[in-house]
């Protein structure tokens, strides 16, 4: 029987990009895989620990699959798994546990558990113990896929447990980078998602002068009419260089950015020990949506950090309703042991922070309800998701397709035909 695999991954895309390098090592064992994870041979589940609650969703997906699939070989890996092994350790029915830096050792990992598979062929195949790239990533199925650029973050931002579990800011060679995206553009990907903890540092580390700004010159000069991403970058690296690389790019560069902001009140950040004001993260997305009126712009905020008054909360209010912003991820404030806010004392209520989270939420429903009511009757450049049902447009809308499925992966032309607050609807134009 061919033996299976099956990867859970939990968090963000980083994550997504270190599950596709240990699937493609498992990939290149001869292991197959299978979508149901009741019935896999090897389970990997990529944890996060941003949050408590990301803590105890991981604890209690690790419980369900091992009693799901009592004989399944099951590997914990992430965030998680770096800043607290022991507690995954003491959950019965755990093979193996490795945090974020032996990811790269996940050959050696194989090995030792005794998952061989066929003969691996060595070289410069595989997961090196380094920062660098593996040369052949497996994303399956999916329709787009994730490139790491940059890893680690050297902010010290109060609440936040990622620089301890994910280490110092590193990036990855400029040519690693280069011969990747090569190798995903070549293997069918039409949009490739560039992705690090905190991606606009890239370079910072490396010699030459390098910039995120150099590597994406770079990139579109070899990327042809195939798409990048730039998933998320901190407000003081959303220089007036990438803004205008982004805005004479013809979308080759998708027009969309997600821009943390966290809080609107000066007086939280400070006491987040953000690097920025609020001011300056609202100058930033203002020359955004200036320069590209129809860019998809987002923003991450936390609710009910220690001390947040109601003023403070209304402050941040007032601010995201001046804000050209149309998508919010909203977080709660969750205590990390090991950083400076989990010594505060002035906590929210949870009650509160449920309320003040389902504003913030009602707000970026409205917001992005109005941002897509602006495209009936445009034709958006779009990336079909999934069986071909679903797209995805540069600007970060997600279109049902009406008619005939797009081969998956594939760029289409999509007109907007209907938007309500649940679903836009599109159809493909022919071409």
């Amino acid at each position: 029987m061919t033996p299976t695999f099956h990867s859970i991954t939990l968090g963000c895309k980083l994550n997504q990009f270190d599950s596709a390098a240990m699937e493609g090592e498992l990939a290149r064992r001869g292991f197959t895989e299978n979508p149901d994870r009741d019935r896999a041979g090897v389970i990997i589940i990529n944890t996060c620990t941003v949050t408590h609650r990301a803590d105890a969703d991981a604890r209690k997906l690790i419980r369900s699959v091992r009693r799901n699939n009592p004989a399944c070989r099951l590997l914990v890996t992430g965030c998680f798994a770096e800043r607290d092994a022991e507690a995954i350790r003491r959950i019965p029915g755990v093979d193996r546990v490795f945090g974020n830096r032996e990811k790269p050792a996940i050959a050696s990992i194989l090995d030792e558990i005794g998952l061989v598979g066929k003969p691996v062929v060595r070289g410069d195949t595989g997961c090196e113990e380094t920062l660098g790239l593996p040369d052949d990533l497996y994303f399956g199925d999916r329709s787009r896929a994730f490139l790491k650029i940059q890893e680690g973050c050297d902010l010290v931002c109060s609440y936040c447990i990622i620089p301890k579990v994910r280490g110092r800011s590193r990036s990855v060679p400029l040519e690693q980078v280069d011969t990747a995206m090569e190798s995903l553009f070549r293997r069918g990907y039409r949009e490739v998602v560039l992705t690090g903890v905190n991606t606009g540092d890239y370079g910072k580390d490396l010699e030459g002068g390098l910039i995120l700004e150099t590597l994406l010159e770079r990139l579109l000069d070899r990327c042809g009419e195939n798409r990048i991403r730039l998933n998320s970058l901190e407000p003081l690296t959303v220089t007036d260089g990438i803004i205008r690389l982004m805005a004479a790019s013809g979308g080759r560069l998708a027009p969309h950015l997600q821009v943390p902001l966290q809080s609107g009140s000066e007086a939280v950040l400070r006491r987040m020990r953000r690097n920025y004001r609020a001011s300056a993260w609202m100058d930033r997305m203002e020359r955004l949506r200036a320069a590209m009126p129809d860019i998809g712009l987002g923003a991450d905020m936390i609710v009910g950090f220690p001390g947040e008054t109601e003023e403070e909360f209304q402050e941040t209010c007032r601010l995201l309703a001046s804000s050209p912003v149309n998508y919010l991820h909203v977080f709660s404030w969750s205590e990390r042991p090991g950083t400076p806010a989990s010594e505060l004392h002035d906590r929210v209520h949870s009650a509160t922070i449920r309320e003040r989270s389902a504003t913030l939420r009602r707000f970026a429903d409205e917001a992005g309800f109005r941002f897509r009511s602006r495209f009936p009757g445009r034709q958006l450049d779009c990336v079909a998701l999934g069986d071909g049902s679903r797209a995805l447009t540069g600007n970060f809308i997600e279109v049902a397709l009406d008619g005939k499925p797009a081969e998956p992966g594939s760029r289409v032309l999509a007109e907007i035909k209907t938007v309500t607050r649940e679903q836009t609807r599109a159809v493909i134009v022919p071409g």
